[in-house]
């Protein structure tokens, strides 16, 4: 009998016993994380970490792209830039040569041509007077300052340089033919004293008769 009580006591508390013994395992369990739990955590922290490092990483190489683009752009501009400064060099220099293409050659049928386009009277005795001047054309007054008639500033008494030939032509009408008024040319030339050499006259008449 005693047995019997004893036995319907301990079949009684056992499920209280295995029901507080649960509660706790499992409230332990919430509260303490196992060894499992812990490298789970380790791994998920590493990952998260790893993951945010790559997010840097990844930003930094687009700001590189990014600037690496841009520095890849300016310098595309600057190349364009100086492509076309040379392209616009290149162009004013070869309108400028064939500007001076377009000039007349030195030549005695050029040289009477433009005595003759630029109005002046006698063409003959002004041609004869370039050739006597230049040596035909062989001076370095001729060669150096493209000057035809030795025609010099009276104010610094050097000769006049011109950027062509064809210049000098319009120049000796301003700065000679203009005062001239009529009568005998030679005689006109001498008497104004157009060169010291007595016998410039003479010289000017025997280069007329070779032309």
């Amino acid at each position: 009998m005693h047995n019997t009580i004893l036995i319907s006591l301990l079949l009684m508390l056992l499920p209280v016993s295995v029901s507080a013994q649960f509660y706790t395992i499992t409230r332990d369990s919430e509260l303490l994380p196992t060894e499992r739990q812990k490298e789970a955590y380790k791994h998920v922290e590493k990952d998260v970490t790893k993951g945010e490092k790559n997010k840097m990483m990844a930003k930094d190489t687009l700001t590189i792209r990014s600037n690496n683009h841009n520095e890849s752009e300016e310098n595309s501009r600057n190349s364009d830039r100086k492509a076309s400064l040379k392209t616009e060099v290149q162009n004013t220099a070869k309108e400028k040569n064939q500007a001076e293409n377009n000039l007349p050659e030195l030549t005695i049928p050029n040289l009477y041509k433009e005595i003759i386009r630029n109005g002046i009277l006698y063409p003959k005795i002004v041609l004869a007077q370039a050739i006597l001047e230049t040596g035909w054309f062989r001076s370095s007054v001729c060669r150096n300052k493209h000057n035809l008639f030795g025609l010099t500033n009276p104010r610094t008494g050097k000769y006049y340089e011109f950027n062509h030939w064809t210049e000098s032509v319009r120049t000796y009408y301003t700065k000679v033919q203009y005062k001239y008024k009529g009568g005998n040319y030679l005689l006109w030339l001498d008497k104004i004293g157009y060169a010291e050499d007595p016998k410039y006259i003479i010289a000017v008449e025997n280069v007329m008769r070779g032309l």
